[in-house]
């Protein structure tokens, strides 16, 4: 029973290993590596064994830096360590190496037996989480951040207001260029209340809060709510939707939010092009277990090269924009399990919202 576990069966052991496996001597020269090291190092045992390993496994001309194997045959204690590689795959890899110390008949560690490990899934892993972690902490921050922002913007505006009532005191030939300064201080000071507002609602804009409602009602209430805005610059609505009853688990605040932001957008790239007979189509229909919204404008569409951006954060064409609107709006669709698309030339744009009904 002694000779049972025999060299030969602890070799046979070793070669089954996934993982790369060696024994190097009290001379730290190789004598022994299983065919996952061989692969791992592309090397032909011929070549390594006899070599001192970190000339054949790390191509280091003196010992490797996080080597333990002294104090493995000091000790006689198995000692762990991580060191970073980069592999065939052209990436860095984490691994744990483990030399173990194997003990002769005399007592004494005669080899020591490394085990080398891949931890990087691992590591990657972690770093992925400690990233998205990092995300969602500024994300917090940067809300209690734009909330704050509000409130010495909204003071801004006051005193802004008193400075143009105070301009009557000033004589007849300073008071257009001090006007036209707080004007300047008005319309920033204004952009940023509205960043900071369009941020807000793009945080919660994933939170939603689900009841039974009726999306076709969302849509006329926002086309009231725009009605005064269109009589002024003359734009016509024409609303097209399906009298047939229905009813969608939504949050019918931000689906409002998401239809009051396209029709905007519209408005003002009509405005903004001086369109000749403005107008905005907007139609509603149920097909095939789905909702499906158009928004069509006659507008001069949006060039070709911005299309591919229109709904990245922060990205806007215009002079005044937040560049938070559309982003907000496909995040508002999304979370509701449905899709937002566009079409756009030189005739006009027109946003395709989906929106699906689930059963039960």
């Amino acid at each position: 029973m002694v000779d049972f576990f025999s060299r030969y069966h602890f070799r046979s052991f070793l070669e089954t290993f996934a993982d790369p496996v060696w024994v190097v001597n009290r001379g730290f020269r190789l004598i022994y590596m299983n065919p996952a090291a061989l692969a791992k190092f592309s090397i032909q045992s011929d070549y390594a064994l006899g070599k001192l390993c970190h000339q054949a496994l790390f191509e280091n001309i003196s010992v490797c830096p996080f080597c333990t194997l002294a104090r493995v045959f000091a000790t006689g204690k198995s000692a762990p360590v991580n060191f970073t590689m980069l592999d065939t795959d052209g990436r860095n890899h984490v691994y744990s190496l483990t030399n173990h110390p194997l003990i002769g008949s005399g007592g004494a560690v005669d080899y020591s037996l490394a085990v080398c490990v891949d931890k990087s899934e691992g590591a990657d892993l972690f770093a992925e989480i400690s990233r998205l972690q990092g995300l969602a902490a500024m994300g917090e921050y940067s809300a209690e951040l734009s909330h704050e922002i509000r409130n010495p913007l909204n003071s801004i505006e006051i005193q802004m207001s008193l400075l143009q009532r105070m301009a009557g005191r000033l004589p007849p030939a300073e008071t257009d260029a001090f006007l036209k300064v707080v004007d300047v201080v008005r319309a920033e000071s204004r952009r940023l209340n509205s960043l900071a507002g369009d941020f807000l609602k793009m945080q919660k804009s994933r939170c939603l809060t689900l009841k039974d409602c009726d999306p076709f009602a969302v849509v006329k209430k926002v086309v009231e709510i725009f009605q005064e805005e269109a009589l002024s610059h003359k734009i016509k609505v024409e609303p097209d939707l399906t009298e047939e009853p229905v009813t969608l688990r939504a949050d019918s605040e931000k689906l409002q939010q998401a239809f009051m932001n396209l029709i905007k957008n519209s408005f003002e790239a009509l405005v903004d092009a001086e369109t000749v007979n403005p107008r905005l189509r907007i139609s509603g229909r149920i097909l095939k277990r789905q909702i499906v919204f158009s928004f069509s404008d006659n507008g001069p569409g949006i060039p070709y090269a911005q299309q591919a951006k229109i709904f990245d954060l922060f990205y806007t064409t215009k002079a005044c924009g937040t560049g938070i609107g559309l982003h907000l709006c496909r995040d508002v669709i999304k979370a509701h399990d449905g899709e937002i698309s566009f079409v756009s030339d030189e005739n006009g744009t027109t946003f395709k919202v989906v929106l699906p009904l689930h059963s039960g």
